[in-house]
């Protein structure tokens, strides 16, 4: 117990020598940062790497139902029936082509 106080006693201390201007630890302590971190960054890399040929990253169950239709099978046989309504209005039109007389003259 008197060596954890004694510990705690001497903390302020420690971090005031540690904020001490001293540029060969704190480029030390930096550079133990950046690798850890680029190590860390080229492990998750090379992971991700391995996840993507394996064909196992993004892996998507497709479920189906046979039953359920998107369409409503009523409203696709009424836009049928005008469209093809439509094409046979126009097919007449072009075989009886009749000339309007203009109203002017």
């Amino acid at each position: 117990m008197n060596n954890f106080l004694i510990k705690i006693k001497k903390l302020p201390q420690i971090i005031s020598n540690f904020l001490k201007i001293n540029p060969h630890k704190h480029w030390m302590v930096l550079l133990y940062i950046f690798l850890i971190s680029i190590l860390i960054l080229i492990s998750v890399s090379l992971y991700l790497l391995y996840e993507i040929k394996n064909e196992q990253i993004f892996q998507i169950t497709i479920e189906q139902d046979n039953n359920q239709t998107l369409l409503k099978e009523d409203l696709l046989k009424k836009t049928t029936e005008t469209y093809n309504a439509k094409a046979k209005r126009l097919i007449e039109m072009k075989k009886n082509f009749s000339s309007y007389n203009d109203p002017s003259l």
